[in-house]
């Protein structure tokens, strides 16, 4: 449950304004928010509902991602984003598996552990390149579809 919690912390913070940015949409008491997204703190716990409002108000899924993990699952939505061609989103997908690998990097930069901080960010980043090979696999479907790649026959 701690990295749950570390994610819909570092989920708030991330949003416009932070913490207290998600606090003064949502209509609730700042102090009361920190304390609902305190990772150390087992005493206010959010409910359901303000959790899932704190992912709408951030637009960050890294907490169901977290969650979905914690069950052995993968969180993964659907999209249906496309590049122009199949070679810019080739090198787009490129690109954030080269982020994996700075991510990691970084992380044992340092000192040559991957603290709980850093294990998010690399899964963010995994979670990006995720996103970039649905993009890609878009972009061929529709290529393929406007006759611009011709499919292969078995």
């Amino acid at each position: 449950m701690d990295d749950l919690y570390l994610a819909l912390h570092n989920s708030a913070a991330s949003a416009k304004g932070g913490i207290t940015g998600v606090a003064k949409r949502m209509g609730w008491k700042v102090q009361r928010t920190i304390n609902k997204v305190n990772p150390n703190d087992e005493h206010d716990e959010p409910k359901l509902g303000e959790f899932v409002a704190i992912l709408n108000d951030s637009e960050n899924l890294q907490p169901i991602e977290v969650l979905c993990e914690m069950f052995g699952g993968r969180f993964a939505t659907r999209t249906h984003e496309s590049r122009g061609t199949v070679i810019e989103a080739v090198l787009h997908a490129s690109s954030e598996h080269g982020d994996i690998h700075h991510a990691i990097e970084g992380a044992l930069a340092n000192d040559g552990v991957i603290d709980a901080s850093e294990m998010l960010e690399i899964l963010k980043e995994i979670s990006e390149a995720r996103d970039a090979l649905a993009v890609l696999e878009n972009t061929v479907r529709e290529k393929c579809e406007q006759g611009h790649i011709t499919r292969i026959k078995q």
